[in-house]
């Protein structure tokens, strides 16, 4: 039984970790202004939520499968606002 959450966990990493380096390569792509880093944070949200997806969808329910994706979708709405408030904080300690 336990060798089955092994291997849960190895897809479900490699498909966080797939979805990180596939945004992480799209960002190259992106016009310098947009090149932040970010990429790879919103690839590995979405490959997470693809990941967590497909383990709903394993255990035969389409209310956890889609709902799972979904909250992990909207998680990555807070995203930007967590930069915004790292910039806060990097104005703040220079001005002190």
């Amino acid at each position: 039984m336990m060798f089955d959450y092994i291997v849960f966990g190895i897809i479900d990493n490699a498909v966080m970790i797939l979805g990180a380096m596939t945004g992480y390569e799209v960002e190259k792509y992106l016009p310098k202004q947009l090149q932040k880093g970010l990429g790879a944070v919103f690839g590995a949200g979405i490959g997470n939520a693809v990941s967590d997806f497909l383990g709903g969808a394993g255990s035969g329910s389409w209310d956890l499968a889609f709902g799972t994706a979904l909250g992990c979708l909207i998680g990555l709405v807070f995203i930007p606002m967590f930069v915004y408030i790292g910039k806060l904080r990097k104005l703040y300690k220079r001005n002190i």
